[in-house]
């Protein structure tokens, strides 16, 4: 019987103590609070949003909910409109409410805190307050920089190294750097690989340049072409960055040429001058520069004109080997002006330097070597109006002088005789 009054007394209590529990859970209101950022992560001098979401997790209404003050650690604050009423919640609602934050010049990269102070009543339990804090991310500042891309200048159907040199002028080092570029209309194009490289790790202050492998297409028309080159990296706080830019790149330009000897006959020499490459060439001439082994008489420069690709120019000149002994002048050792001795030489590499105007109106110019075997000729004389080349037309002067004189002799002769008959 004792037993029975023990077991029916721990129940009476039991019962109670669930009742009172349930009562006070009924009750009892619970805010919770939440946040997120934008932007994910903040730049150092910049401004950003934190978004506060409320939720009241418990089964009666909540009211006179307001934020009672909001404060950073120095680096980060909050506007003062933060500080407010945010009205009533209902039993189980939630409610979102943004906050504007600023980021000081001097932030250091990182997670700053941005504590509130939230006050809120109900009609159960009183007044209460919550204490959460929203971590705000700060970037470095402006870390990550495209100094340039070089070259700036490529030739269609080529293929070279273009090369993106990067730097890392924060203060901070940035890790799983990822490089992209895109063209337009793909008109470069990565040779083995696809247009993403990686770099995982760049120091503070340091620089790099990344080497790839590119192409020109050989039918992209000459000018200048937009390549938008985009960079990500993790900074210090872990946060992902992006940096974009634009950078010009032109193609066209330079072209390619071949020289050969077309022809060599009566002291003339005709060298054909092609336009193998892509690309237009321009008020093209052609040259031949002072060299050791040969010279050219009367004019050194011929001009050709425009040359299309595939087309080509003949430019003639009068070249001359030099002889042994002979300096820079064509002078030899007695002070006479030759070029060797008649006899035909071996071959050697004549110069010949082709200039021109690319796409861009650029001048360029580009030397030739062309293997050439001249039989020498000879001047003799002590200066201009003295020299003369021998077997030439000057070499048949004096000949020349004799039949004229004789043919007037002649001519008097008969006129005299025809006169003498008259008379």
């Amino acid at each position: 019987m004792k037993d029975r009054k023990i077991i029916l007394v721990c129940a009476a209590v039991l019962a109670a103590a669930v009742f009172a529990v349930s009562a006070l859970g009924a009750g009892t209101p619970l805010l919770q609070a939440g946040f997120s950022q934008n932007p994910v992560s903040a730049a150092p001098g910049s401004d950003g949003y934190v978004q506060m979401t409320l939720n009241n997790a418990g089964s009666s209404g909540i009211y006179s909910i307001k934020v009672a003050s909001a404060a950073g650690d120095g680096y980060v604050s909050a506007d003062s409109s933060a500080i407010g009423s945010l009205g009533s919640l209902g039993a189980g609602q939630s409610a979102a409410y943004l906050f504007k934050f600023s980021v000081s010049g001097s932030a250091s990269s990182g997670l700053h805190p941005l504590s509130f102070t939230i006050d809120y009543c109900s009609d159960t339990s009183g007044c209460a307050e919550i204490n959460p804090s929203a971590i705000i991310s700060v970037q470095s500042p402006s870390a990550l920089q495209i100094v340039s891309v070089a070259p700036s200048t490529l030739s269609a159907g080529e293929t070279t190294t273009l090369g993106f040199n990067l730097k890392n002028s924060g203060a901070d080092a940035i890790s799983n750097i990822v490089l992209s570029w895109q063209m337009p209309n793909n008109e470069i194009l990565p040779l083995g690989t696809g247009n993403r490289q990686i770099v995982s790790n760049l120091e503070a202050g340091a620089s790099i340049s990344i080497p790839v492998n590119v192409s020109v297409g050989p039918s992209v028309s000459p000018g200048a072409y937009p390549m938008t080159v985009s960079l990500q990296y993790i900074d210090k706080s872990g946060a992902k960055q992006n940096v974009t830019a634009s950078v010009g790149i032109n193609i066209g330009g330079a072209t390619q040429f071949d020289a050969g000897v077309q022809d060599t006959s009566s002291g003339t020499t005709s060298l054909s001058i092609a336009n193998i490459g892509v690309n237009p060439a321009t008020s093209v001439s052609v040259s031949i520069p002072e060299q050791q082994d040969f010279a050219a008489s009367g004019a050194s420069s011929v001009f050709l004109g425009n040359l299309n690709p595939g087309d080509f120019g003949i430019a003639s000149f009068q070249i001359f080997s030099r002889g042994a002994g002979q300096n820079a002048a064509g002078q030899n050792a007695a002070g006479q002006n030759g070029f060797g001795t008649g006899a035909r030489a071996s071959p050697k590499n004549l110069t010949v330097e082709i200039s021109y105007s690319d796409t861009s109106g650029t001048r360029q110019a580009v030397d030739k070597q062309i293997p050439l075997s001249l039989a020498a000729s000879t001047f003799q004389g002590s200066g201009m109006n003295g020299m003369r080349q021998n077997g030439g037309l000057f070499g048949y002067l004096p000949y020349i002088v004799v039949v004229i004189i004789a043919v007037a002799l002649l001519a008097w002769f008969f006129k005299f005789r025809k006169r003498k008959k008259k008379v």
